[in-house]
């Protein structure tokens, strides 16, 4: 139930202009006023976000459209965690991390009408020149690619189609920009290369080739997974093999 707990992809989709139901909480009253209460102050905590956002942009930009990513619904490996420790240092960053039992985890993608905008929103409260800017002329390639995955629906000869999709570029001074996205994001990103004219000379592709080759595998958020992992099982092996043969852990 995380869209439950986190109503930041219902309020900026609501910004947005894309109208979003929340059920499930019908049953449930003191969670449903926990929601409302956290839905309320994120709203202000927005309207103050947006305003910074509006100091940046030049004369002749405006902002066409509004993607959130939560921890809950997309990539959590480099906001969660140890990653994603935060200390805030301003008055109004103090009041949103108590309102909304969230550090890191919240993050807002803006699409102008000349570049991407994205930024960390605890971080972009408290400074607002944390963000990073990708000017769509300066991208050559985007890896965007649809996802599927069945799995078992209420009965067993029923299935149901899981869907996701990957996003992945770099710009000349090699930032990597690595997510993954929903559905909706998905079909949101979609329509903006459609209808975004800056954003239709970028080639779409499948996969993504570095500057430095090197950097396909330190920028996946897979590799890092995989690392992980690797490092748990050979530490778990190291453990047996210990007390195979000496009986101490």
């Amino acid at each position: 139930m995380p869209i439950l707990t986190n109503p930041f992809v219902k309020v900026v989709n609501q910004m947005n202009g894309i109208p979003t139901t929340v059920t499930g909480l019908e049953d449930m009253p003191e969670l449903k006023a926990r929601y409302k209460a956290r839905e309320a102050s994120l709203y202000i905590s927005m309207q103050q976000v947006l305003s910074q956002v509006a100091a940046l942009l030049a004369p002749d930009e405006e902002i066409l459209s509004m993607m959130p990513m939560t921890n809950e619904e997309n990539a959590g490996y480099a906001t969660d965690g140890i990653m994603g420790m935060y200390a805030p240092q301003t008055q109004k960053a103090k009041e949103y991390i108590k309102s909304q039992s969230s550090l890191r985890g919240n993050r807002l993608m803006l699409f102008t009408n000349q570049r991407m905008i994205f930024f960390v929103v605890i971080e972009f409260i408290d400074d607002p020149t944390a963000y990073y800017s990708y000017a769509y002329d300066q991208i050559k390639a985007i890896a965007f690619k649809k996802h599927r995955m069945s799995i078992p629906g209420q009965k067993f000869y029923q299935r149901q189609w899981y869907i996701w999709y990957t996003l992945d570029f770099e710009t000349p001074d090699r930032h990597i920009f690595n997510e993954v996205l929903t559905a909706a994001n998905g079909e949101l990103f979609r329509r903006n290369l459609l209808t975004i004219p800056g954003m239709g000379q970028i080639e779409i592709k499948d996969h993504m080739d570095r500057y430095y080759k090197r950097d396909n595998y330190l920028s996946s958020g897979m590799f890092w997974i995989k690392v992980t992992f690797g490092m748990m099982a050979f530490g778990l092996l190291l453990a047996l093999l210990s007390f195979l043969f000496t009986g101490n852990f």
